[in-house]
């Protein structure tokens, strides 16, 4: 449905829609398009806004160029600080939304993308809302080692409208959940002038997985929406084994810091965590030996499992930022 795009000087509107971009003009020229190509039924008053991490500013020609071809605003800003935290509350803080919509500079929404957040989130009365993730893969197909491309998928199998226990009773985290395609209620989980997501995690990756966990703990209610689907493009150095067990170490990280500081008895925590991790280490270590899995590009599941317990034993010395090859230049026609 085609409407007249909503005044960028009005105080408010229905939804905000962050992205932040590094350096991928072509994966964000796709990204915007589809934010603006949204079917829209539900005639929401939208805003999208670009948050440009990279000096060269490379996001400026798509946004430029696409604004002329959408029917919604596009605010295009500019944060050089290279922490993830810090750009993503810049992203509260510019919304001018009642609610906030993030989605990554690599992810595609489907065409009734917003529509289906919004939808579930006003029939369930959430506070947050989370959509699966599927992914294409810019090599062709799936991995040798993941035939299924399924650790490249965000899936919890949980039925449409069902809320999403991030914790059990302990204060073990059960998922772990990112930003991109999810929605805020921006009244019950943002104070303005408080960054909510912690910068101390944002300089190695997981902020936002803290900042979901800990809103969950506050009592904030996050529902799954099964509908509401974007779809990541995976790069070919993103499916090597070498990049997998990078991730899933720093993940792994993430994971335990965020557990310690929610466990009830945190030095139980501490000890279970460090003997399991040593126990993946030995045991994974054991499987890759033992069936020639080092050096293959098609079995990965010990050093997959050494990845994790090497993530627990490490974790007060995050892997940091992943070093990412330059973004494609080339931008859609």
């Amino acid at each position: 449905m085609n409407r007249k795009a909503p005044d960028p000087a009005a105080e408010a509107m229905d939804l905000s829609i962050v992205i932040a971009t590094y350096d991928r003009p072509a994966h964000l020229a796709l990204t915007l398009q589809s934010c603006l190509s949204q079917t829209n039924d539900l005639g929401l008053d939208l805003e999208i806004i670009v948050i440009d991490n990279h000096p060269s500013g490379s996001g400026r020609q798509v946004c430029d160029r696409l604004t002329e071809e959408g029917d919604h605003p596009v605010r295009y800003v500019v944060d050089l600080t290279r922490n993830m935290a810090v750009l993503r509350n810049r992203g509260f803080s510019e919304a001018r939304g009642l609610w906030l919509a993030f989605i990554d500079d690599d992810e595609i929404a489907d065409p009734d993308w917003t529509d289906a957040l919004v939808r579930t989130l006003q029939a369930t009365d959430a506070d947050i809302v989370v959509g699966p993730r599927l992914a294409r893969f810019e090599g062709g197909s799936p991995p040798a080692y993941d035939p299924g491309g399924k650790s490249f998928v965000r899936d919890l199998g949980l039925v449409d409208q069902a809320e999403i226990i991030l914790t059990e009773p302990s204060g073990k985290p059960r998922f772990g959940l990112g930003t991109g395609n999810s929605l805020f209620n921006l009244a019950r989980c943002y104070v303005p002038g408080q960054g909510p997501m912690l910068t101390a995690f944002g300089d190695a990756g997981g902020e936002d997985a803290e900042l979901f966990v800990r809103l969950h703990r506050m009592g904030r209610r996050i529902i799954w929406s099964a509908g509401a689907r974007v779809t990541e493009t995976v790069p070919a150095h993103r499916t090597s084994p070498a990049y997998r067990f990078l991730r899933t170490r720093r993940e792994t990280q993430h994971y335990v810091s965020i557990y310690l500081d929610g466990a009830r008895n945190q030095r139980l925590a501490w000890i279970v965590l460090m003997a399991k991790g040593l126990a993946q280490a030995a045991v994974g270590a054991l499987i890759a030996a033992v069936s020639f899995e080092f050096g293959s590009d098609r079995r990965i599941s010990g050093r997959l499992m050494m990845a994790h317990g090497l993530g627990k034993l490490t974790f007060r010395h995050p892997v940091g930022y992943i070093a990412e090859p330059p973004g494609k230049t080339l931008l859609p026609d």
